[in-house]
């Protein structure tokens, strides 16, 4: 049986279909196909994984100028001209959606063919393209049960958010009590500027907490001299593929709310502190980061709010509260979905 997943840009929808590929070609289906785009984060991490990738050219709207948007429209016959040849080329059994530009030509030219095709949506409160998109498929699998209102219910599953395979989940034992700071595959530049400004308002906690901080390629030079000059040892990298390495050592987690990061850090049972991204669409990760709030399972911090003195505010809290990290990690558990990927793969194959 041949899959072919459409999607990607970001971390947040490249990683949940990257776990559907590892459960699919588990039992034993050896015939997969990614698409993606030129400028998203599967360009970089599929051949390191040694997937076989093809590309469509396709863009979004938002923030650009008139020209631009014009030129984006352009490109969508295009994209499903392109989209149109992959698939006869590949000819896939089933197509799934996994979010991003390149889930929507392949998904359309799917409706067109009449292939099996279906969309996988990870936030709680789910994106145009995904509304658009799940008119013309015939399977909708949805990450919380909240997220089935905004689809035709006949559609949708709820079988939570798939996460990659980790090659341990259990905690390494360290010394100090250890953060974790990141923003997703890009970085994110506030969250950065915010943590070098708390340094100094955490200076009584120097000998006793140990930082990760994954940055972001265009950050990772200046974070690591700002961390030097300070005379703080922190462990700094621009993007970390061990990733169940460093979360085995963490104690909390900071990091944006998109929807692979959510669904990891309830899988695996993590304290952790959310600050949404501003600008996703939708505002779909403070959506996201809302409905764990809701059940005690994480702090929230909005970027607006962040500053060096709020943020120490919060990693000092942890520090010093254990027992309320205890009841987090309780918590979260509940929205952990550790069998995502088999349930959608099982249904992928009925």
């Amino acid at each position: 049986m041949k899959l072919l997943i459409a999607g990607g840009g970001t971390g947040g929808h490249l990683f949940p279909g990257v776990a559907i590929a590892q459960e699919f070609l588990s039992r034993g289906h050896h015939e997969i196909l990614f698409v993606g785009t030129k400028k998203g984060i599967e360009a970089k991490v599929l051949p390191s994984l040694h997937y076989p990738l093809k590309f469509v050219s396709i863009d979004g709207l938002k923030g650009k100028n008139p020209l631009e948007k014009f030129i984006t429209l352009c490109l969508i016959p295009i994209s499903l001209i392109q989209s149109f040849f992959i698939i006869r080329q590949f000819n896939p059994d089933v197509i799934l959606g996994v979010g991003g530009y390149a889930s929507f030509p392949i998904l359309w030219m799917a409706w067109v063919l009449r292939k099996k095709r279906a969309i996988q949506e990870q936030n709680f409160r789910p994106g145009l393209t995904n509304k658009i998109l799940s008119l013309l498929v015939q399977k909708i699998f949805v990450s919380f049960d909240e997220s089935v209102h905004y689809f035709p219910s006949q559609k949708s599953v709820v079988t939570g958010n798939p996460v990659r395979k980790f090659k341990s989940t259990s905690s390494i034992p360290h010394e100090k009590f250890t953060v974790f700071i990141f923003g997703g595959s890009q970085g994110a530049h506030s969250l950065n500027r915010a943590l070098l400004e708390a340094l100094p308002y955490l200076e009584t906690l120097k000998n006793r907490i140990h930082l990760i901080h994954q940055t972001g390629k265009t950050d990772l030079k200046w974070v690591a001299s700002t961390y030097f000059q300070q005379h703080w040892k922190a462990d700094v990298y621009d993007f970390i593929d061990d990733i169940d390495r460093i979360y085995a050592q963490s104690d909390y987690v900071i990091c944006r709310a998109g929807a692979s990061s959510v669904a990891e850090l309830a899988v695996l049972g993590k304290a952790c502190l959310f600050v949404p991204y501003p600008y996703a669409a939708h505002n779909h990760q403070e959506a996201n980061a809302r409905a764990f709030e809701k059940k005690g399972a994480t702090r929230v911090l909005l970027d607006w709010q962040l500053n060096g003195q709020q943020l120490a505010k919060e990693i000092q809290y942890a520090y010093e509260h254990p027992r309320e990290l205890d009841h987090m990690r309780k918590n979260i558990l509940q929205f952990s979905h550790p069998y995502a990927a088999q349930a959608i793969v099982d249904q992928l194959l009925a």
